[in-house]
This record gives C-alpha cells, structure tokens and sequence, in this order.
C-alpha cells in the first residue's frame, strides 16, 4: 500500500501507530520490523508532519508512547478502502480455499510476518521421494 507523499516504511508506522495506540518505539520497531534508531528518526518526522504524535510514557519515563494525529488518520481513512479494493480485486480469481495462504504468503515476502520455524527448509528437487 503506497500513500501519496509517504514511503512505504512511514505509511507502515503510521498503519502500526493505529493499530497499537500509545506503542512506544521500541514496539513499534518490533512491529514493523526496523530498528528503533531507523524508527525513531521516522516517528519524528511524522511528528513534525503532524501525522503522529508522541507523548511521555507513562510506564517508562524514558521512552515515549505513539499515536496518530487527526491527519495521519485521515490519510489512513482514505488510503485504506483503496487497499481493501485492490487485494479484493487480486484474490477474485483465486479459489476461496486458496486465499488465505496467498495472503499468508504476501505478508511473508513482504516481511509483514514472521516466518514459521521450520518453514524454510526445502527437499532437495534432485532427490526422488
């Protein structure tokens, strides 16, 4: 999902700053798999956009809890529909059975979800079964 004017990295964090309100960047980086110096020049960035918003956390002094301001909402409102629109129109010629494990598959690529342990082995297609 492209969001006009956003890198796809920035859109993620603000779809994470969300889905998760009051993450602290160290959640946030987990989530969206960076590191927290990468996501934090990130979230500052956005704030200064006005898209996120950051305030003391209030379980750690040390850290800060995220949300999405008012404007980074209204970009998500209106990119969000688009991105349902378009994965509707990639999964219709898919079987329904099927649909699920490409959307597994895509996360995976993409790196929007963790690999299953064991899931990368493969057999060796020289060697007959």
């Amino acid at each position: 999902m492209q969001t006009p004017g956003l890198t796809p990295r920035q859109t993620a964090l603000l779809v994470a700053s969300y889905q998760v309100p009051g993450a602290t960047i160290a959640d946030l980086a987990d989530r969206i798999d960076l590191d927290r110096n990468t996501t934090a020049e990130m979230t500052a960035r956005l704030v200064e956009r006005e898209l996120l918003r950051r305030e003391p956390s209030p379980s750690d002094r040390r850290a800060w809890s995220v949300f999405i301001a008012p404007a980074g909402e209204a970009i998500l409102r209106e990119v969000l529909p688009r991105n349902e629109e378009l994965m509707q129109r990639l999964l219709e010629p898919l079987p329904p059975e099927y649909r699920p494990l490409f959307v597994k598959s895509l996360r995976l690529v993409a790196g929007l979800e963790p690999a299953e342990p064991g899931s990368a082995e493969r057999e060796d297609p020289g060697r007959s079964a």
